[in-house]
């Protein structure tokens, strides 16, 4: 796996000795793969691929101290899937991906575990997603209230792909995921990352703050999809401060905020998912069972199982006496 310390740049592509006629032929097969890559991967998938398997934990693990950074962006960059290698800070939307080119909808895996999620600021949203009829505006994320210079945190396991001062946001971090999702942070204080860094939930990637169109200190956070925004309360509680939901059907109508239609604002009465077993608690067994051979008694097969007799004969209540040869039982 090819990750070192570095000073993170934006990569160029299809660069390499020969004539200039020779590196252009190379540059445009590059971009044609791209373009072809991510037309695939828009038009015939419905579900996120979850590629948290990009990141071997051996590499952080023996990495001197220090931020982890790519430098092999063609293998090692989150959510191929749907971006192929178009890991550039020049901009948040992408101009040439529209609504029309996205599925109707889409599932998304947002984690496998809990720990992969931090919530990125714990306080309350000052001014929600949608129509800015103060404005005439559509606004792209949340504002939560905070203190400037407090730590705000990356919500899930990604790759920051913009980390500077970017025009009306201020000093942005825009962070892309191993589950298809791209988490945007505005108006920071002080950015606390670089590009290409590698990032887990939970690390602070700045400081809050008032930089950019801001009337005073808050976080701009902004949940997308393709380039695309959607109301972050999709997925977050802001009341209990976390997930609603450990898998999201994210719908084409969640997409697009206008002054009249008013169905992408977020359903807070989504259901959360089954808990995931804690630490220590025992795995439930399934349903085993086991046929009875020569010299086989209660005693015998009890103690093969690990249950005890009185467990093994609630579980057989068709079965007096002695174990009959070749009957079929349950032990578990």
């Amino acid at each position: 796996m090819a990750l070192v310390l570095a000073v993170a740049t934006t990569p160029s592509f299809g660069q390499g000795k020969g004539s200039k006629k020779g590196k252009k032929a190379a540059q445009t097969k590059v971009q044609n793969d791209n373009s072809k890559k991510d037309s695939t991967a828009i038009n015939d998938s419905t579900t996120a691929i979850f590629e948290d398997a990009v990141i071997d934990k051996t590499v952080r693990e023996e990495a001197p101290k220090g931020p982890v950074m790519l430098t092999d962006p063609k293998r090692n960059l989150p959510s191929k899937v749907w971006y192929g290698i178009q890991f550039s800070d020049d901009y948040v939307k992408k101009p040439s991906v529209t609504l029309d080119s996205l599925p109707d909808e889409i599932t998304i895996k947002i984690v496998k575990d809990y720990s992969e999620f931090c919530f990125p600021m714990k306080n309350v949203i000052t001014s929600p997603y949608g129509w800015r009829e103060r404005w005439d505006r559509p606004h792209r994320g949340v504002d939560i209230a905070l203190n400037t210079g407090d730590p705000v945190r990356c919500a899930f396991n990604g790759v920051v792909r913009i980390a500077k001062s970017f025009g009306g946001y201020g000093n942005l971090v825009v962070v892309r995921h191993y589950n298809g999702l791209e988490t945007v942070y505005g108006h920071l204080s002080r950015v606390n990352v670089k590009q290409m860094q590698v990032v887990k939930a939970g690390d602070v990637i700045g400081f809050g703050g008032s930089t950019g169109h801001s009337t005073g200190p808050h976080l701009h956070f902004e949940v997308r999809f393709q380039y695309e925004p959607f109301d972050p309360e999709w997925i977050l509680d802001f009341k209990n401060y976390t997930l609603r939901t450990r898998t999201l059907y994210l719908n084409k109508t969640y997409f697009g905020i206008t002054k009249r239609n008013r169905t992408y604002k977020a359903d807070k009465s989504i259901h959360k998912e089954r808990e995931l077993p804690k630490a220590g608690d025992k795995a439930k067994k399934k349903t085993e069972y086991y046929t009875t051979k020569r010299g086989d008694t209660w005693e015998k097969v009890a103690k093969k199982f690990k249950v005890s007799e009185t467990q093994l004969k609630t579980m057989n209540p068709d079965i007096m006496g002695k174990l009959p040869v070749g009957e079929e039982i349950r032990v578990h």
